[in-house]
């Protein structure tokens, strides 16, 4: 890759999010850290941006020599350079880089279900299992869970909520910081806490995981950021693809991530409780059985139609009326 371009800056932030699922770990968290903070983690020397990423100098080579670069130097540059471009618009924010507003739904489909099955797949290969098996001991024996998550994110929380909840777990969700910091307060080292955010930087889910943390309790995160403040809280970290490899997609398939590990953590969990969840699962399901429709087995009959018959004309009312008079 060229490092200077007549038409406009390198995009190395771009390719860095390409190459970084392929990344060596050390040459990998130095990315992840420029990646985060693109301009605070180059405004200093390589022995600086080495030790924001817990790496060594020669991590940060690797990294340019992968990137095309020629030394730190160049990497510095390049990074600003990149840094300085416009923002991208609300819709390549929030939708798809690789979607238009005018693009046939057809188009969108493919797109939307490439994304989503690429940001799964990347999801389970890179996860760490032994973390998931760890989380999901803690919480079968739990005294209590608490699940913390605000916005799409606390979508995901209720998910969990839900899914342990019907195999016995003492379970809560919390979107609202009030609520969720006061729950975390009243945690101890017998208590988890697993908090979802899908950047590892909103402020509210931070605090509410530092809370727990601070009380004793098992921490968790599920997100997808390595490098975050959330995950300085959290004693396990399950990381979930996002927009760092799905080239703007992350925002279509972000939600599908943090879904395949709700959902792996929960099968691990209710794998924990052998026939116990079996039992629960049974259990719950004859609790709601008399609130579901029952499907029907025959197709109903159909009404007769009938013809109704015209109304009379006005003038043969007034004869008839003049006939009943006489």
């Amino acid at each position: 890759m060229s490092t200077t371009t007549a038409s406009r800056p390198p995009l190395v932030l771009a390719e860095l999010r390409r190459l970084l699922p392929t990344l060596p770990a050390s040459v990998q968290r130095t990315a992840e850290t420029v990646i985060a903070d693109p301009v605070g983690s180059v405004s200093g020397t390589i022995g600086e941006l080495a030790a924001a990423s817990g790496t060594s100098t020669s991590a940060v080579s690797r990294l340019c020599r992968r990137l095309g670069v020629d030394g730190y130097p160049a990497l510095r540059l390049a990074v600003l350079a990149d840094s300085a471009r416009e923002q991208p618009s609300a819709w390549e924010s929030d939708v798809s880089r690789t979607i238009t507003a005018d693009d046939p739904l057809e188009d969108v489909a493919a797109v939307l279900g490439a994304a989503q099955s690429r940001a799964v797949a990347d999801t389970l290969a890179g996860l760490d299992l032994d973390a998931v098996r760890t989380v999901a001991r803690q919480i079968s024996t739990a005294r209590r869970v608490l699940v913390l998550g605000v916005s799409g994110s606390a979508v995901m929380a209720a998910e969990l909520q839900l899914r342990l909840q019907r195999i016995g777990v003492a379970v809560w969700a919390h979107s609202d910081v009030h609520e969720g910091l006061t729950a975390a307060a009243l945690l101890d080292e017998r208590d988890v806490a697993v908090a979802i955010s899908c950047t590892g930087a909103t402020v509210e889910t931070v605090d509410m995981l530092r809370c727990a943390a601070e009380h004793g309790a098992a921490t968790a995160a599920i997100t997808g950021a390595r490098t975050s403040p959330l995950a300085e809280h959290a004693d396990s970290l399950l990381l979930t693809v996002t927009e760092e490899t799905t080239f703007r997609e992350g925002p279509l398939a972000a939600r599908f991530s943090e879904l395949t590990v709700v959902e792996l953590l929960y099968l691990a969990v209710a794998q924990l409780g052998g026939e116990r969840t079996t039992d629960l699962l049974a259990a719950t399901a004859r609790a709601v059985r008399g609130h579901q429709v029952a499907p029907r087995t025959t197709r109903p009959a159909r009404t007769p139609r009938t013809t109704a018959r015209p109304p009379a004309p006005t003038h043969a009312i007034a004869a008839r009326g003049e006939e009943e008079q006489r």
